[in-house]
């Protein structure tokens, strides 16, 4: 046998080092989506692009605190920490939030103002205990005088009664459309009513009764007469710093964190007049009389410039403009080159706080705060500002321009997101509609989880209907994942203490795999939603549907007597809970859940609390059931059975609850142990007990209106069918008494003789089961008798 040399391929094939065959870089299978936001800049989606790689500065305009928060507040608040939440935690963006808190403003001074000198004139009359003396009632009479006259005119405060009369009967004009006319409308009656009901009492009840109802009306007449002599600066500041600790308990019950940096206009002054000196000295503001305002036309007329970038068609807007201002400063206006020109300082007034400025004593303007603020926490630039749509203009357009006229830049700003309004009922919230919710009303009538689902179901760009269908939606998605959340545990938990038993058979089964894909499926959706402009609505759809189709898997997998796959509808889980974590539905430690502990025993366990305290009533539990158990068996008889069987059922409705545990009875013997809310186990308790104390009543309603159908069908078989057709309408009749002509003597068509026919048989069955009623005797017509007579009507027998 002959063996043949080695070719040089082979050779060097034994000879040579082995090698890794090489390998292909994967293509991706589809498009994966990128985040974009809706710019207010550009009214588009754009790509989000921050200016220093996963750094995002984000400037968040913050309340004027001179009233409590309410549910618009909180739904601006509230979004934009779930916006926040998202671009930190599931897009992974290094967030440097900054908040201002406006402590310096228009509002802020009338109702600082306002408020001391109220509080003045109530203490000064209240404390000498003399009561609503006649001196008294004057200076109250004198004071509603000048605010009616002030706000409609001298004839209403001298002919009130014709005039308010006049006003509520008007179905047209500024009563009908202008909701702050209609409030000091009915304010303003309120004081006179209140006054003319105590016309000739003089006690001390009687005095409080009138000072509570003239509150708003004195406090605004006081203002008129005597707010020049308010000069103690210290009013100003503890009124501003009262609503703005009020504010931030608010926020802290909502659930929303705390912004990176907070900053106040009274601690950044300073940094103001420098700001408005650069200003100034780049040409685009200029000095009237102790006030600093910015040329609008000089910084339009400059090409690297524009002038309101946001609303461009709302510069001619004079309501804008002057609400921008504020309501201290409209007799300023004058001074101004044109009407656009907005206040970067403004002279103060007697009864105004102030501080030296090289123009003279005065105080920030409203819009000037916010650039100077965000320019000295973040820089020059700013990757996102955000607030609500109100402030589209005139405040953030003039933000925009004066921080770009001071860095003398074209774009300070590269995202503005603004939220949407929000609506009550379909109206827009007034006080004068009764329809005004403060924070705290919404948190006495909801969980903040609820109202956070409220706004998260909501896009945050649209506007949104405040109501009580759009309140059932939010509770009824929470319903789902927190029965869901509980299911799972306890799933998993019974998985853990009866493992199953090997058979050899894997449990990755058709409908694992499809529920499976579904879990892929729903995170693409998520994650799609989210990149399309932090579209949460549609993100929570998408979790709905998970759960949804989690649960069919579960009762599938009940049904075929088989067991779930644990760790896959963990997976499930743990995705859910980690995508209501993101939002801010569900405490930061649960790996699987949702919410938040809100009873004691939560808490506790929550906590760390001793062993004691968590175990021993779930032991004291057991135990009286066994004890309970044993002197059933000691008592003995047939039925002890039916005995064990009510206290497990008193175990599992009335102990169990109160600890916080629910049985669901499951086929095979052994319930599902579930660990929920011992309020909610409560809440459904009593709900049960309700839904079976009206079983009674309802079925004998049920048993009652069978009677009465069933005594109707024999009322109308009291007729012979051959009485059905006499009269003059019809003629010849065939064997049964069905008429086949009519009184003309023409034959009926073959469509009304099959319809007459139709008739004639249902009238028969009618009157057959009648005469059957009859001859056993068995009809009384009582319960027909009281229907009818209910109706007014009177039963003919």
């Amino acid at each position: 046998m002959s063996i043949s040399a080695p070719t040089a391929a082979s050779a060097a094939a034994t000879t040579s080092t082995p090698r890794q065959p090489a390998w292909h870089q994967p293509a991706p299978k589809a498009e994966v989506p990128v985040l974009k936001i809706y710019n207010s800049l550009t009214r588009q989606k754009e790509v989000f692009t921050p200016a220093n790689g996963r750094q995002v500065t984000w400037y968040n305009c913050g309340p004027t605190v001179y009233d409590a928060a309410h549910i618009g507040h909180a739904r601006l608040y509230m979004t934009v920490d779930v916006l926040r939440r998202v671009l930190e935690e599931y897009f992974g963006y290094d967030v440097l939030l900054v908040m201002n808190i406006t402590d310096i403003d228009d509002k802020i001074i009338l109702r600082a103002r306002q408020t001391y000198l109220f509080d003045q004139f109530r203490n000064q009359h209240v404390e000498s205990g003399k009561g609503l003396t006649d001196d008294v009632r004057e200076q109250v009479t004198e004071l509603w005088k000048t605010y009616v006259a002030r706000t409609f005119g001298d004839a209403a405060a001298h002919a009130w009664p014709k005039f308010y009369t006049k006003a509520v009967m008007e179905q047209t004009g500024d009563l009908v459309v202008d909701a702050k006319r209609v409030l000091k409308l009915k304010q303003a009656a309120a004081a006179y009513d209140a006054l003319q009901q105590h016309a000739k009492v003089q006690s001390v009840e009687a005095l409080e009764t009138v000072l509570a109802a003239s509150r708003d009306i004195i406090a605004t007449a006081l203002d008129v007469n005597l707010g020049h002599t308010v000069t103690d600066q210290q009013v100003f500041r503890d009124f501003a710093a009262f609503w703005e600790d009020d504010f931030l308990k608010d926020m802290d019950g909502l659930g929303v964190r705390a912004p990176d940096v907070l900053t106040r206009v009274s601690e950044f002054v300073p940094e103001i007049i420098t700001f408005v000196e650069q200003i100034v000295a780049n040409g685009y503001a200029y000095e009237a009389d102790g006030s600093v305002y910015f040329d609008t036309r000089a910084f339009h007329a400059n090409p690297n410039h524009h002038y309101a970038k946001l609303e461009p068609w709302s510069v001619n807007s004079e309501a804008l403009l002057a609400e921008g201002e504020g309501d201290l400063s409209t007799n300023l206006t004058h001074r101004k080159r044109a009407p656009a020109d907005f206040a970067l300082w403004k002279k103060s007034k007697t009864g105004e706080p102030f501080w030296p400025s090289p123009w003279g004593n005065g105080r920030p303007g409203w819009h000037i705060e916010c650039s100077v603020m965000a320019s000295a926490v973040t820089g020059t630039q700013l990757d996102l500002h955000s607030g609500g749509i109100d402030l589209a203009f005139p405040h953030h357009d003039n933000e925009i321009a004066q921080s770009e006229a001071h860095f003398g830049c074209d774009q300070w700003v590269n995202y503005f997101m603004h939220v949407g309004h929000l609506h009550v009922e379909g109206q827009k919230m007034s006080k004068s509609l009764k329809n005004f919710f403060s924070v705290k009303d919404a948190l006495q009538q909801y969980k903040p989880s609820t109202l956070r689902m409220m706004y998260l179901q909501q896009h945050w760009q649209g506007g949104m209907d405040f109501k009580a269908a759009t309140a059932q939606e939010a509770m009824a998605a929470e319903a789902t994942l927190r029965n869901f959340a509980t299911n799972v545990r306890a799933l998993l938990a019974d998985y853990r203490a009866n493992p199953p038993a090997f058979t050899g058979a894997h449990d990755f089964r058709k409908g694992e795999a499809d529920l499976l894909a579904h879990l892929q499926s729903s995170q693409a959706r998520v994650h799609a939603a989210l990149c399309d402009n932090l579209h949460t609505p549609a993100a929570m759809d998408a979790l709905l549907d998970l759960v949804s189709k989690t649960n069919v898997y579960l009762r599938n997998v009940e049904a075929a007597k088989q067991h779930a796959n644990a760790y896959l509808v963990a997976k499930v889980a743990k995705y859910v809970t980690r995508m209501t974590k993101i939002f801010g539905l569900t405490e930061q430690g649960a790996e699987i859940g949702y919410g938040f502990p809100e009873s004691d025993a939560e808490s506790a366990a929550a906590g760390g609390a001793s062993r004691d305290e968590v175990v021993l009533p779930y032991v004291q539990a057991l135990s009286k059931f066994r004890d309970d158990v044993r002197a059933a068996a000691r008592t003995g008889g047939s039925d002890l059975a039916t005995t064990v069987l009510k206290l497990s059922d008193q175990v599992r409705d009335d102990v169990l609850p109160d600890l916080g545990v629910a049985l669901d009875d499951r086929d095979g013997g052994r319930a599902l142990v579930k660990l929920v809310d011992p309020a909610q186990l409560r809440a459904e308790r009593a709900e049960k007990k309700a839904r079976e104390a009206t079983k009674p009543a309802a079925k004998a309603e049920a048993a009652r209106k069978a009677a009465v159908k069933k005594l109707e069908r024999l009322y109308k078989g009291r007729f012979s069918p051959k009485d059905l057709f006499k009269g003059d309408e019809y003629g010849k009749t065939d064997a049964d008494g069905v008429p086949t002509h009519d009184a003309k003597g023409e034959e009926l068509p073959k469509a009304r003789r099959k319809k007459l026919a139709k008739e004639f048989d249902a009238q028969r069955k009618l009157h057959d089961e009648y005469l059957a009623a009859i001859k056993e005797g068995k009809i009384d017509w009582a319960p027909l008798r009281d229907e009818y007579a209910a109706k007014g009507e009177k039963l003919d027998v």
